[in-house]
């Protein structure tokens, strides 16, 4: 009503050169009461406008964090087929080279307490499987399988204490010299192997290969089983026994081989 009133007189007044007492007095008293809304009304819309803004920088925030989200799962995911990728690379290679019939193979399962004892693998007597037939990986040896159903399988890995391998020293085999002895899992090294029943004057030292000796039914020979690591004698003196790292590395089995051989193999000492 106060601004009708003052137009109102703005209006009568247009052409006159002064106002008069109560026209003072009007805008003495309106002015500031418009200033105060006028500020009021710019408060107001400052306000909507920063909740506005406020509500699409939560909105565009979370966009954001949802193609982040995204961005990143898709770059583990990239980086685990190119991991897949690289391993699959490796035993197709392998595959071609091998002198043996070779069923590939995936890990599907591990027993967290038994973990350096049995693998379970998605391949069965539908594949070819049998009990019996050694498993390794691109890397060498890591076991046999023990027990064979319909599509998976159980392989019990040479860190188990009941596994045994004969084996030999791949460097000193010349013909009556072949040092031959016995892998089996080390107690007080769990993941590792000890080399056993070598005799005291076995061409061996640190550094050699041992490989599957082919003796007995099971393990062809040839297969690639470790390194020595450090050589001892026992306590009698009579023999001495070798601690070897594993050719394969038993903490990570993703995919292996089952070795399809009829040939030469060696056996369990269990």
């Amino acid at each position: 009503m106060l601004l009708v009133l003052l137009l109102g007189t703005a209006k009568i007044t247009a052409d006159r050169q002064s106002i008069t007492v109560v026209e003072e007095v009007l805008l003495t008293v309106v002015a500031p009461v418009q200033g105060v809304f006028q500020r009021l009304t710019r408060s107001v819309e400052s306000t909507l406008a920063t909740v506005q803004n406020y509500q699409l920088m939560l909105e565009e925030n979370e966009r954001l964090h949802d193609q982040l989200a995204a961005t990143a799962a898709m770059e583990v995911r990239l980086i685990e087929l190119q991991q897949e990728n690289n391993r699959l690379r490796a035993m197709l290679d392998f595959a071609e080279r091998s002198d043996y019939e070779l069923i590939p193979a995936a890990v599907v399962a591990r027993d967290p307490s038994n973990w350096f004892y049995t693998i379970t693998i998605n391949r069965g007597r539908n594949h070819g499987v049998r009990d019996g037939m050694a498993v390794m990986t691109s890397e060498g040896l890591i076991g046999n399988v023990y027990s064979a159903q319909e599509f998976s399988s159980q392989v019990l890995l040479l860190t188990d204490g009941r596994r045994a391998v004969s084996s030999l020293v791949q460097r000193s085999r010349e013909p009556g010299e072949v040092e031959v002895g016995v892998v089996e899992n080390d107690p007080d090294r769990p993941g590792y192997l000890r080399m056993i029943n070598l005799p005291r004057e076995a061409n061996i030292q640190p550094g050699d290969t041992i490989i599957s000796s082919g003796l007995g039914e099971m393990f062809p020979k040839g297969l690639l089983i470790g390194h020595v690591l450090e050589t001892m004698e026992d306590e009698l003196g009579i023999t001495q026994y070798a601690f070897l790292k594993p050719a394969a590395n038993f903490n990570r089995l993703e995919e292996v081989f089952v070795v399809d051989s009829q040939g030469d193999s060696d056996g369990e000492e269990s």
